[in-house]
């Protein structure tokens, strides 16, 4: 019986060896997939993009500006000249919080009839940055003003009370984790429907034999790609449309922006991960194994993406990793159309690394595709 067993057991083995995808995936792709995520995952918030208009120009609103730069949450990044750079700032994510310093700031803090006051603006559409950005800001603002009075101290008229702060959280006034964490959702989810549907298309022509019936019609291979990536866009995006009605009159959450525009660039998307998928599906020999594929690379997408942890407080490496994503651009795109009301103007970057990530990745599926017809 023991002999039996073990022939059993040595003949497992020998195919797990044979089968080098799936061997592949045993081993490799969890270890990625775990350094991966624990790098993205434990990492700080921080490097969070910062704004500062100085219009004071003193020596307090300087040690204001060193304080917030010295912050290891924030990095001083723009130093816009008017409330309307501010905002636009703000608008295009390029800043996660904008300090404005008025005019007569420091003399105000020393003035016993003076008011003097500091804004702090805050991109609320990532709770995490924003709550870190909002917190780092006033701290460091709090703790140069009180440096500042107890160099001042000496002066022959008193020190007023501390600098009145003011914050504004834009777009997520409340900081409500729902209006970013089920846009995120949504978008993961339509990502693995795409990808998952595309992935067994290819594969299962193969296992039920008429692969070789497609290789000797007169079908070409872009044909083929293109007849089996169409229904797999239909089913995301249908899948889209329901998963938005829930998210909008279920769980609330607004949708300021261009209902249009959001439709268009998910097709985008979906064509970008339909891409993708039937990649995996022309390089796996089974479906179990275009599954088994696809797991791993949905969890490392989704720690690129910005959803676990801001891509600004990713390593350097990680973050130009990220760029390769479509998950990662398509969520920044879905969060400013539903809560900033974003168009094109301010989008097209992110729009224009999808467009280019499909073309690739459908010039990538085309060839492997054809592969499997020679």
């Amino acid at each position: 019986m023991l002999l039996r067993t073990w022939q059993v057991v040595v003949k497992e083995l020998l195919h797990l060896r044979r089968d080098r995808v799936l061997t592949l995936f045993l081993f490799l792709f969890p270890t990625l997939q775990l350094v991966l995520v624990a790098q993205t995952a434990g990492a700080a918030v921080g490097n969070l993009p910062l704004a500062v208009w100085d219009q004071d120009h003193s020596a307090l609103s300087r040690r204001v500006v060193q304080a917030l730069d010295n912050t290891p949450e924030l990095t001083l990044a723009y130093r816009p000249a008017s409330m309307a750079e501010v905002r636009s700032l703000l608008d295009r994510g390029l800043a996660a919080v904008a300090v404005i310093i008025p005019p007569g700031f420091a003399a105000d803090l020393l003035n016993p009839s003076g008011s003097p006051a500091v804004q702090v603006l805050v991109d609320g559409s990532n709770v995490s940055a924003g709550s870190a950005a909002l917190a780092a800001a006033e701290g460091a603002v709090e703790d140069a003003v009180r440096r500042y009075l107890a160099t001042a101290a000496a002066l022959p008229y008193p020190a007023a009370a501390p600098a009145d702060l003011r914050p504004l959280v834009r777009f997520n006034p409340e900081l409500n984790g729902k209006f970013v964490a089920i846009p995120g959702l949504l978008a993961f989810v339509v990502y693995q429907v795409a990808i998952v549907v595309a992935a067994v298309t290819i594969v299962r022509e193969r296992e039920l034999g008429t692969l070789e019936q497609l290789a000797v019609s007169p079908v070409r291979g872009v044909e083929i790609l293109t007849g089996k990536a169409i229904p797999a866009i239909g089913v995301a995006m249908l899948n889209f449309a329901v998963l938005l009605a829930v998210v909008t009159r279920v769980f609330h959450i607004p949708m300021r922006g261009s209902l249009p525009l959001l439709v268009g660039l998910t097709a985008l998307f979906v064509t970008a991960e339909v891409g993708v998928g039937l990649m995996v599906s022309s390089l796996s020999r089974t479906q179990q194994q275009a599954v088994l594929l696809v797991f791993p690379l949905a969890m490392v997408d989704l720690a690129l993406s910005g959803y676990l942890v801001p891509v600004e407080s990713m390593p350097a490496g990680l973050r130009a990793l990220s760029l390769f994503s479509p998950l990662r651009h398509y969520m920044r795109i879905l969060k400013d159309i539903m809560l900033k009301a974003a168009d094109l103007s301010t989008l097209w970057p992110s729009a224009l690394a999808l467009a280019a990530l499909a073309l690739v990745v459908g010039l990538l599926a085309l060839r492997n595709v054809a592969r499997n017809f020679e």
